[in-house]
């Protein structure tokens, strides 16, 4: 079958050109090899801000007696925090579904390979045993992580951040290589916790873009916590 517009990545920027093309009367498919909703969805911003929302509050237990409250014994069982942070993912990723289907667009959970273009410019994409025709192509692919060339890295275990979503046992201590966002979210919760934590940073101060003020001020509040930094460290 042919369509308008094809769509090869199902993360924000996908779903959203998607939900925009069908809109305007264009059919359109959409081709996700994982879930639809992307890293942001998946395995990044919602999760991680679900998982920091259970420690942030298990960390308030801890401390309520500063607010005249008292909870003695607070515990956290960490896999029905990762069991909750599952269950709103696919809350959120079962709602963008719910809107391609509202909206007619053919969702695809499977690779797609671009296999060439016609004189006309007729795109051919092959998913599985099937072949897809569209007069327009959008690729929405995304990132993937990147891991650093660090001597000794391959021959040790190692998290990336979509193991640290998933894990349901807790390390005593935690090295984490980049102080940007992504790693100061994960600095945090485990901090919270009880783990351990070490941040190394290339760079002079955390959270790069940011502030040089504001960095250091959460540099220091995390500090108080426990956390322990290495800046200007490779």
């Amino acid at each position: 079958m042919k369509y308008d517009v094809a769509i090869i990545g199902g993360g924000p920027a996908g779903y959203t050109a998607a939900e925009r093309a069908a809109q305007g009367g264009l059919s359109t498919i959409l081709f996700e090899k994982n879930a639809v909703g992307g890293v942001c969805l998946n395995e990044g911003c919602v999760p991680t801000k679900t998982l920091l929302y259970s420690a942030k509050t298990y960390d308030n237990i801890k401390h309520s007696s500063k607010y005249a409250v008292s909870a003695e014994n607070p515990s956290f069982d960490l896999p029905k925090m990762i069991a909750r942070k599952n269950k709103v993912v696919k809350k959120l990723t079962a709602g963008i579904r719910m809107k391609m289907k509202e909206y007619g667009v053919v969702v695809v959970n499977a690779e797609a390979l671009i296999e060439g273009a016609a004189a006309d410019g007729t795109v051919t994409i092959v998913s599985g045993d099937e072949r897809y025709e569209a007069a327009h192509l959008l690729i929405c692919t995304g990132s993937e992580t990147v891991i650093p060339p660090i001597p000794g890295l391959s021959e040790t275990e190692f998290w990336t951040s979509r193991e640290a979503l998933i894990s349901k046992e807790l390390p005593s201590t935690l090295v984490i290589i980049g102080g940007g966002v992504i790693g100061m979210e994960f600095a945090s919760f485990f901090n919270s916790l009880g783990v351990e934590v070490h941040v190394v940073e290339m760079m002079d101060k955390i959270l790069g873009p940011m502030d040089r003020e504001l960095s250091e001020m959460l540099q220091a509040e995390y500090a108080k916590r426990g956390v322990k930094f290495y800046l200007s460290h490779k």
